[in-house]
């Protein structure tokens, strides 16, 4: 709000597993906290206060609003080297390579056309309660279920540090089911799906933040998540993102601040 402020937080956006590693073998951190480590867990919590940040960015209510249930992940060949091709939990074929936390290499996505989409995905973006009320809250490091303390805890306001509501993905969640290739043709090829791929997360993200704060949780931030620019530039047209994304983004914000 542009407002005087003491100081700015040091705030940390997670860690690298194999960073974790490193530091242990340092002599910075515990190992047993680089080993069981995860993004708003108790070790993310001490880590925080050894390594001298305020707090993770990821400190925050993070509500189911991408693809419920999830694909089973399969493996389907396995490498001599010890890679294995797997399809994840988005349906997406990848290669998953010891030892390796980065991106993986892609091979197939399951949704690619219509046919797809109604069959394997469409059910997947609906909104029900389940999908907030399963989500436990972290108190002090500790994560407890919304039902046993996590929601009275989240409407009192009573705490020293901020929590933030997750507001999902518009675009970055449906690029990872799509791929950059299928999503970089779809809206050319198929304005009215993708449109309707892109409106059905958009509906999704509102609903479940629309139950959450209904709920009188308080939270003192939203955020979103979005990885969708690489080295070179945007990973879609900034004036397609503009017209399908942009009005979901003004709807949600526009309900943060109500």
């Amino acid at each position: 709000h542009y407002q005087p402020y003491d100081r700015l937080p040091i705030v940390h956006f997670g860690f690298w597993q194999e960073t974790l590693a490193i530091w242990a073998d340092e002599g910075h951190i515990p190992r047993t906290l680089a080993e069981t480590w995860g993004d708003g867990n108790p070790a993310d919590a001490e880590i925080t206060r050894l390594l001298g940040f305020d707090m993770n960015f990821f400190t925050t209510f993070c509500p189911n609003a991408h693809l419920l249930p999830g694909f089973p992940t399969e493996v389907l060949e396995e490498m001599p080297d010890g890679s294995k091709k797997i399809r994840n939990s988005d349906g997406v074929v990848v290669m998953q390579k010891p030892e390796a936390g980065s991106i993986p290499m892609e091979f197939e996505h399951l949704l690619k056309d219509r046919a797809s989409w109604e069959a394997h995905y469409k059910h997947r973006y609906e909104f029900h309660e389940d999908r907030v009320r399963h989500t436990p809250v972290l108190v002090n490091g500790q994560m407890i279920p919304w039902k046993d303390g996590g929601l009275e805890f989240l409407q009192s306001g009573e705490r020293d540090y901020a929590i933030s509501l997750y507001a999902g993905s518009l675009f970055g969640s449906i690029r990872n089911v799509l791929g950059v290739m299928v999503a970089s043709y779809l809206f050319a090829e198929d304005d009215e799906l993708f449109t309707e791929i892109v409106d059905t997360q958009g509906e999704l993200v509102y609903q479940v933040a629309k139950y959450a704060l209904e709920s009188g949780a308080k939270f003192d931030f939203g955020h979103f998540w979005e990885d969708i620019c690489f080295k070179n530039g945007p990973l879609i047209i900034p004036s397609v993102f503009e017209e399908k994304v942009g009005p979901h983004y003004k709807h949600i914000t526009q309900l943060m601040n109500e």
